[in-house]
């Protein structure tokens, strides 16, 4: 309130001060005016107030001034300053209105920002994934994906988080408190801390509770994405477990696998070492030492013909011939290759009832002294043995089978007849003690020379051999020139010539072991070099013996057929072809003529065969291929033998028996011919079966000639009630074993009953059936796919119940489908050719309905 002011600038007010009294006063007596003491006339002094007076009253009213002239400063000041506070409680309402309408925006932009959280999250997690590179983690591609997924997303957190940590600080950069939890009172107590920076201070509080916004979404942002990344982590815990499980049982199966194919190798090798022994054993001679000095010896599987009479009379013809041969270029002036038949050999003595083929068994090799040969010089053969040579030799002597036996031919060298005859030293063996020698050409033969004396084949009453008369013939163009011979040189004994039956063109013994195919295998068969043979051929070929080229090739298409990772690359059309044995179709661009089938292609000529079934040197090409040699045999002429009219043996028969003209030293015992027993004749079936005569023997259309086919009288049986033995490998299955395979292609039989059921033999197809349905009872992992009642039946060799509506009529239970008919030379035991049915898909199979399992 405004202070009042008279016009002698006085404000009227009184004021009681403490002190003495005012000097003239009458002092208390009443002289001189006691009333009034200083008052205008009281002592009678009517001259006017003092100088004393005067002064104080001009002191008090210039205290009267100034103290007027301070109370308007303090009221003008006091109203400025009403007025200031007025003006800023003007502005600060401003700021305080202003602060609720920004404040209410920024709620309601992060309150749309936190409603679109979730996309803008995984927005932010896309842009933040990296690209694919599994070569710098060792983990399983979904294990990678789970820890590079997580580690992106932990690079967010930390990212988020450094920014969180920012904005917390600029949060409370403000008032030191979180924004979000300040009323508007303690807003403006902290903005009128600003004083004249209201402004600024408005603009803080606006950053700082950006900045808590920021926070709080942040803050959410970190929480959802440590969540996901905790559960990225543990399902990639989870998923670790699942993979080492899996990892652990692939394992096993690896073992499995990797063990079966081990025994599956060991059995390849061991049979193929038992065939390579067989056939060695086969070509292997045993050559009595002590007989080699009576001279010439003929070889046969019952022994040597080593008589005194037979040796003489051997080597005498051969050096007839030689003679024969060396008159017939001198006089007639022959330079070309010529040749005189000796000796004949015939084991149709004795053995009329066997065929040709099987008579030429029976003949192995002919030999006589190299001296013969007119080859005198021991020590210079010795020197060429010793560097493992061959000596020019103008004669040389060939076996020659013919109907009535085989012919030793004297025949001349030069020409198509090469002069170079091997020769060989006959090693000691240390472990035996006996000589060895080895024969090179195909087959290889072996001589082991022992100290035995001759066998029963050497008594002269069952010598085989005729002399025949000399006669000198030109040796025609196209006969078969092979001849294997060599000469042996055994330490103590003379060299000894000898010349072996060579086996029919075509024939031969799988030798080589192929190469391991590579993934580009099947695409170099395009290529100049061709596709070399795959190392699964040679392992089940090595040792085998073919009879002709076709046989050759089927079988070799057939393997190959048999293994899947061969054949994968393969269209369906020539898949099948390859199973049943024919050679797959090549690029129509490499066709030639008729020729539209990939080829089997030899390094060396059909003419001059010594090895034809080296698998190394044997490669698949396209017909359009210019290199090597087509397995077809020439043609050959028959060598143009005399026959024999008449027989001369070298020692008459039975004159064993007459005895010799000095007594024995024992008697010996009478021959006893019991004779042979009486068979009777008995009247032949006519009714059942109902074979044509004329058709018995007759060739099969779709057959090589040369095929091994079941006599006439077994194509009326049922292969299933034969005997045999299980083989085969079979299939590694998983999960459901007679699931939907069991309704579609078939069910495989698993490795571990294959590996059960494997080498046992059994009387016939139900025997090997019920067998195989106990095994499967007894197998832990597959018997726990079935329940008890089928259980029970397998127990008792019987087959299990599939569902209801995979049975027909009185079928009821799982079947057993051979792939390949037995009918068409499936095998019946073969367990890698059987597949488990449902009743339903197997009469589906054999009536040609939805046939599309080859």
């Amino acid at each position: 309130m405004a202070q009042r002011t008279f016009n002698d600038g006085t404000s009227g007010d009184v004021v009681i001060r403490s002190g003495p009294p005012a000097s003239g006063g009458g002092g208390g007596s009443w002289g001189g005016g006691g009333f009034g003491g200083n008052r205008v006339g009281a002592s009678g002094n009517f001259g006017g107030p003092g100088a004393k007076t005067i002064a104080l009253r001009k002191k008090a009213k210039q205290e009267r001034k100034e103290k007027a002239a301070k109370d308007a400063a303090d009221a003008a000041a006091r109203a400025q300053e009403q007025a200031r506070v007025q003006t800023r409680q003007q502005l600060l309402a401003g700021q305080a209105q202003r602060h609720g309408i920004v404040r209410a925006e920024i709620d309601q932009g992060f309150a749309a920002k936190t409603a679109q959280l979730s996309s803008s999250l995984e927005h932010e997690i896309s842009s933040a994934r990296q690209p694919l590179d599994s070569g710098s983690s060792s983990e399983r591609w979904q294990l990678y994906l789970l820890s590079k997924e997580k580690n992106e997303i932990d690079g967010l957190i930390a990212r988020k988080t450094s920014e969180l940590n920012a904005r917390n600080i600029a949060a409370r950069s403000f008032d030191g408190h979180d924004p979000l939890t300040r009323t508007p009172a303690d807003f403006l107590v902290r903005l009128d801390q600003f004083g004249d920076a209201l402004d600024s201070g408005y603009q803080a509080w606006e950053n700082a509770y950006t900045a808590a916004h920021e926070s709080r979404l942040l803050s959410t942002q970190v929480t959802s994405l440590t969540e996901k990344s905790n559960r990225l982590a543990s399902h990639h815990a989870e998923q670790t477990i699942v993979w080492r499980e899996r990892e652990a049982h692939w394992e096993r199966l690896r073992q499995i696998a990797e063990q079966r194919d081990a025994r599956i190798r060991f059995k390849q090798q061991a049979d193929a070492d038992t065939r390579i022994e067989r056939v060695r054993q086969a070509n292997t001679l045993r050559l009595p030492a002590t007989a080699l000095a009576a001279g010439g010896v003929v070889l046969t599987p019952q022994g040597l013909l080593v008589a005194q009479e037979v040796a003489a009379v051997l080597e005498n013809a051969v050096q007839a011939g030689i003679k024969g041969l060396i008159d017939l270029g001198r006089i007639a002036l022959k330079t070309g290759p010529v040749f005189i038949t000796g000796m004949l050999e015939s084991p149709v003595l004795g053995n009329g009832e066997l065929t040709p083929e099987q008579r030429d068994r029976l003949f192995y090799a002919v030999g006589v002294p190299a001296r013969t040969l007119e080859l005198y010089d021991a020590q210079e053969l010795q020197g060429i043995a010793d560097e493992r040579g061959s000596v020019e030799a103008e004669y040389r002597l060939k076996p020659l089978a013919m109907s009535e036996g085989v012919a030793i031919v004297i025949a001349s060298t030069g020409g198509e007849i090469d002069s170079r005859v091997p020769v060989v030293n006959a090693i000691l063996d240390p472990l035996t003690g006996l000589y060895t020698a080895e024969v090179p050409g195909s087959p290889t033969r072996h001589l082991l020379f022992t100290a035995d004396t001759p066998s029963q084949a050497a008594i002269p009453g069952r010598t085989p051999l005729a002399v025949m008369e000399p006669q000198a013939q030109d040796i025609p163009s196209g006969v078969d020139l092979r001849i294997q011979d060599c000469i042996v040189c055994v330490p103590g004994l003379e060299p000894i010539y000898l010349s072996f039956g060579v086996p029919p063109m075509g024939t031969g013994v799988v030798t080589g072991t192929g190469q391991p195919p590579t993934k580009e295998w099947w695409n170099s068969a395009t290529q100049t070099a061709g596709a070399a043979i795959p190392t699964q051929v040679g392992d089940q070929f090595r040792g085998r013996e073919f009879k002709s080229f076709e046989a050759f090739d089927e079988a070799l298409w057939r393997t190959i057929g048999e293994h899947h990772p061969l054949v994968s690359s393969f269209d369906e059309v020539n898949k099948k072809r390859v199973e049943q044995g024919f050679a797959p179709y090549a690029p129509k661009s490499t066709w030639v003529g008729e020729s539209h089938e990939f080829e089997l292609r030899y390094q060396e000529r059909s003419e001059f065969w010594s090895d034809p079934f080296n698998l190394d040197r044997i490669s698949i090409k396209t017909p359009q291929a210019a290199e090597g040699w087509l397995g077809i045999l020439p043609a050959v002429v028959p060598w143009p033998i005399p026959p024999a009219s008449s027989w001369k043996p070298v020692v008459p028969p039975s004159s064993e028996h007459i005895g010799s003209t000095t007594s024995p030293i024992t008697p010996t015992d009478p021959l006893i011919y019991p004779g042979s027993p009486a068979i009777p004749v008995l009247p032949e079936n006519e009714t059942f079966p109902a074979v044509d005569v004329g058709e018995v023997g007759a060739s099969i259309p779709g057959y090589p000639g040369d095929m091994e086919l079941p006599s006439p009288d077994a194509l009326f049986r049922d292969r299933r009630d034969d005997p045999g033995v299980a083989t085969g490998v079979g299939q590694v299955v998983s999960g459901g074993w007679l699931g939907e395979a069991a309704r579609g292609e078939g069910a495989p039989i698993p490795s571990r009953i294959a590996d059960r059921l494997r080498g046992v033999e059994f009387a016939n197809f139900h025997r090997f059936r019920e067998a195989f349905w106990k095994a499967v009872a007894a197998d832990v992992l597959l018997s726990e796919q079935f329940y008890k009642g089928n259980l029970e039946r397998m127990r008792n060799g019987s087959a299990p119940f599939p569902k209801g509506t995979d049975q027909v009529g009185g079928r009821k239970a799982f079947e057993l489908h051979h792939r390949i008919e037995i009918a068409k030379g499936g095998a019946v035991y073969g367990l890698d050719d059987l597949f488990v049915m449902t009743p339903k898909r197997h009469i589906q199979l054999h009536k040609g309905q939805h046939y599309d399992f080859f």
